[in-house]
């Protein structure tokens, strides 16, 4: 089993999250995707889309984060991560299901307009023809547009406020939800859990805690998650000082602009 990474992105989180939790062996294709190895010709066999993870199971190539979390579930049943009932997993089903239907986009929009976006600038030295050419260059025609739409603006841009917006409605929900059930979707950890649990990491990163300050039950539920040994060794272990450091630093500036846009 090799699984094709990246160590902060979010969607390859949560398949090391899994791999962790069912104490799985697999071999590791970490990518660098600042340097644009996802963009090289031979991963882009793999993955067309240009995107990690992907995973490669005695020969059979898996992609999307959530179709590979599911495939692990079914495939290794112990410790098992979907709920007894249909109901319950309904549930799960449809929490992840709002990851595909675009939060996982608004993530990239937070994520590049507080951070990444900076990279870019410096990498490029500010030119905006190379970094036009760069964006140009993203395989994937979803990414690529939240990237154009953020890059000149920043956090001023009107996709970033809807991001903002976005992650505020999400929470909301999630704190209600949980204010319920001790997990997403039921009383045990499930896949729902493991799919949200890097978008927390994410906020947390970004500097962005204060946006569950007054919601007692995603903070009490991001606390329990991290104490999980899937989360340790799938996310915490392959956390990047680097990264860390930057989305902290552009976090702390960018939040009182945050807090106005929720006001």
């Amino acid at each position: 089993m090799t699984l094709y990474h990246n160590d902060m992105s979010s969607c390859a989180q949560k398949v090391r999250f899994v791999l962790a939790e069912k104490q799985l062996q697999w071999h590791s294709e970490e990518l660098n995707l600042r340097r644009g190895d996802q963009q090289r010709p031979d991963y882009l066999k793999i993955n067309p889309k240009g995107l990690v993870p992907a995973l490669d199971h005695d020969g059979n190539i898996l992609v999307e984060s959530n179709i590979i979390v599911d495939y692990l579930n079914e495939s290794f049943p112990q410790p098992a991560l979907m709920p007894d009932t249909p109901l319950e997993r309904a549930a799960v089903r449809w929490w992840m299901k709002k990851l595909d239907d675009g939060l996982h986009l608004e993530v990239a929009a937070l994520s590049f307009g507080i951070a990444f976006r900076l990279q870019l600038l410096e990498a490029y030295d500010g030119d905006s023809q190379r970094i036009d050419q760069h964006l140009k260059a993203i395989p994937d025609a979803y990414m690529r547009d939240v990237q154009t739409q953020v890059m000149a603006e920043g956090i001023e841009s009107p996709r970033f406020i809807r991001a903002v917006h976005e992650f505020d409605h999400l929470l909301a929900g999630l704190d209600t939800e949980l204010a319920q059930r001790k997990w997403i979707g039921s009383d045990n950890m499930s896949l729902a859990d493991i799919a949200l649990a890097p978008y927390a990491t994410r906020l947390d990163h970004l500097h962005l805690q204060g946006m569950w300050r007054d919601r007692p039950h995603v903070k009490r539920w991001y606390e329990q998650i991290k104490l999980t040994p899937g989360y340790q060794q799938g996310l915490a272990d392959w956390f990047n000082p680097q990264y860390l450091a930057l989305m902290d630093s552009a976090g702390a500036d960018a939040w009182p602009q945050i807090m106005a846009i929720l006001k």
